[in-house]
């Protein structure tokens, strides 16, 4: 009789490649994977890889081992789906995925109020800026800036994150105050790395590259923002984050340098489980209540 684990084990391998990669997302030590490995091995009486200096490659076993674990896994998210989606209880634990510009600070301030709601209900953040599969049970909720795709998930759009152009009181005194775009040329500027922009919405008649001289790149937005504060130039900002921030000062008015539409994501079979349908809610109504705090409005 196979282990589901093992099993388990044996699919992040072939998937990531490497015993270090499928140790990292499994969240074990690779001694722990090589002997679930080796378990598993000697269950089927055949090497399913063989170890290379590139990595693991898959053997003729292993490759029609794969798809009927795959299968399994699919069958094994199903039935937890099920259960978990038929709990009525308001106990145990709710997973939310966001990115980390949202999950590492706001969102942790605006959900104390649901503990203290649902005391019986443990609150687990994932901060990522990847895609959590919520059809494999990564997560319960997921934050997402863009509308997904899948059949089986459904979607509720809770609002706009805008971003303005911000810099510091600091950066003001040394360079002063651009009146308007056409004053930027002479300044510094803090761009992100071209991939950050992938799940943001059109800009619009506006460019966003500024002429001016590049001070600071990342392709991590808390980054981005605390090399704002910090004044290293002009850049964009959530103005949810920066308007409570007395230090910065948003810039042109009401200009809008990119937005991404903020997306509550869940499995349709897990909104019927009673916590996490609480924490769906939840959300949703935080979100809606912040709205035009998103938008830069307040």
């Amino acid at each position: 009789m196979f282990n589901w684990d093992d099993l388990k084990y044996f699919l992040a391998m072939a998937e990531e490649g490497s015993l270090s990669a499928a140790a990292r997302k499994l969240n074990v030590s690779q001694p722990t994977l090589s002997r679930r490995l080796t378990t598993l091995e000697e269950s089927v009486g055949s090497d399913l890889f063989a170890r290379t200096r590139t990595g693991l490659e898959m053997t003729a076993i292993g490759e029609r081992l794969i798809d009927h674990a795959r299968h399994m896994r699919d069958d094994v998210y199903s039935i937890e789906r099920l259960i978990t989606g038929h709990d009525s209880s308001l106990q145990g634990s709710v997973m939310v995925s966001c990115i980390e510009i949202l999950g590492a600070d706001w969102l942790v301030k605006h959900t104390r109020p649901f503990r203290e709601q649902f005391p019986g209900i443990t609150v687990e953040f994932k901060i990522e800026n990847a895609t959590s599969d919520l059809l494999r049970r990564e997560a319960d909720i997921a934050i997402r800036m863009f509308r997904p795709v899948q059949n089986d998930l459904i979607a509720k759009k809770t609002g706009t994150m805008k971003y303005g152009y911000y810099a510091s009181k600091d950066y003001i005194d040394r360079y002063g105050m651009p009146e308007s775009t056409k004053d930027i040329s002479s300044h510094q500027f803090i761009l992100p790395h071209d991939e950050i922009l992938a799940h943001t919405n059109k800009f619009g008649k506006r460019p966003f590259h500024p002429k001016g001289n590049i001070a600071f790149r990342s392709n991590n937005l808390i980054s981005l923002s605390s090399a704002v504060r910090e004044g290293f130039g002009i850049g964009a900002y959530s103005c949810i984050m920066a308007d409570n921030d007395p230090n910065l000062i948003r810039l042109f008015g009401d200009l809008v340098v990119f937005s991404s539409d903020i997306w509550l994501v869940s499995h349709a079979e897990l909104r019927r489980s009673a916590r996490i349908r609480a924490m769906y809610d939840f959300l949703g109504d935080l979100f809606a209540t912040n709205a035009a705090a998103f938008e830069g409005q307040i």
